[in-house]
């Protein structure tokens, strides 16, 4: 008999930084049972050992939160240690190697159902701890006159490919490409949390239109119309999602953002604030993650206890986002 898994959600004040349960979803089933633990990080204390590359703890992460992952690494070791971050093995490869005891600490988006089950599988406890704001965005050409989409809309959309032309959402008369994700990514889990509702998408858009990169997606989505970065034009423009500030950090670094609009969801605008209050409707967080049934030797507790510090908050908040810790 399948033991059941107590998914163990440590809240913050923002509303942003709580998963949401989603509509339909039994929360208390066996396959997803959640215990909600009011403490949120009050239940984690003040961890002084020391951290050295020999005891460093082994954490991984999605693309989004490498930046993270390496800001932490840098503030306990120093820029200039052996063992720096160079790359992240993703959101689901991420999970997958916590709940087999690979790593000790992932920083990541909240899990899918899928990751959930196989957690549930293993027997393994996952205790979710909120960092960072974060928010699904929708995105398209910066040309595209379109500047809203509902929920409604975008269902009929990834589920049913039941809109076709941009006109229908109050913007030109152009072929409405949707561009969707692979489905071990971030982004894609909180499509399929937050939109999707774990139903699957239309076959002709994952089959023909998935994109295997977050900085892909954003390419994709500025230049498919011109048919991609190179080739012919075409008389549409993309649809696509990402991360907020994942967008926001690469718009610094490439200034991919000035061919991208984000649009509003539901008449709401992603923004900073709208994100850090929860009044944005897809708003989640990154968040860090252990396993219940980590060794309380183990440093990674130390980097937990340092991200509820005003150091570890003041981080979080110098890499651009609001910090879930309060």
């Amino acid at each position: 008999m399948k033991r059941s898994i107590a998914i163990v959600v440590l809240f913050c004040l923002f509303t942003a930084c709580a998963p949401r349960a989603k509509e339909g979803t039994d929360t208390t089933s066996e396959q997803n049972s959640v215990t909600v633990e009011s403490e949120g990080w009050d239940r984690i204390g003040e961890d002084t050992t020391m951290i050295t590359e020999e005891n460093y703890p082994r954490i991984d992460g999605s693309t989004s939160t490498l930046n993270i992952v390496r800001s932490i690494y840098t503030n306990f070791i120093g820029a200039n240690g052996e063992n720096i971050p160079e790359s992240a093995s993703k959101t689901v490869p991420s999970y997958q190697k916590l709940i087999a005891g690979e790593v000790d600490l992932i920083v990541v988006p909240y899990a899918s159902a899928e990751v959930l089950a196989e957690a549930n599988t293993a027997g393994v406890t996952l205790e979710f701890y909120p960092i960072a704001a974060e928010a699904l965005v929708f995105i398209t050409p910066v040309d595209n006159t379109t500047e809203n989409i509902t929920r409604e809309q975008v269902r009929s959309i990834y589920l049913n490919y039941g809109i076709e032309n941009w006109k229908e959402l109050n913007g030109p008369d152009k072929t409405l490409i949707p561009i969707c994700r692979n489905a071990d990514s971030g982004s894609q889990s909180q499509m399929d949390n937050l939109i999707l509702e774990q139903q699957d998408m239309d076959s002709r858009i994952k089959d023909n239109y998935v994109e295997l990169t977050m900085e892909g997606m954003l390419e994709q989505v500025a230049f498919y119309h011109n048919g991609g970065l190179s080739g012919t034009p075409i008389n549409g423009y993309a649809l696509g999602y990402t991360l907020y500030t994942y967008l926001e950090n690469m718009n610094s670094i490439t200034g991919i953002g000035e061919h991208l609009k984000i649009l509003s969801f539901d008449s709401v605008k992603p923004t900073l604030e709208t994100i850090g209050n929860g009044s944005y409707p897809l708003s989640d967080a990154y968040y860090a993650v252990v396993r219940s049934d980590l060794p309380k030797e183990n440093t990674a507790w130390t980097i937990l206890a340092w991200l509820k510090t005003k150091a570890g908050i003041r981080e979080i908040e110098k890499m651009g986002y609001v910090s879930c810790v309060k």
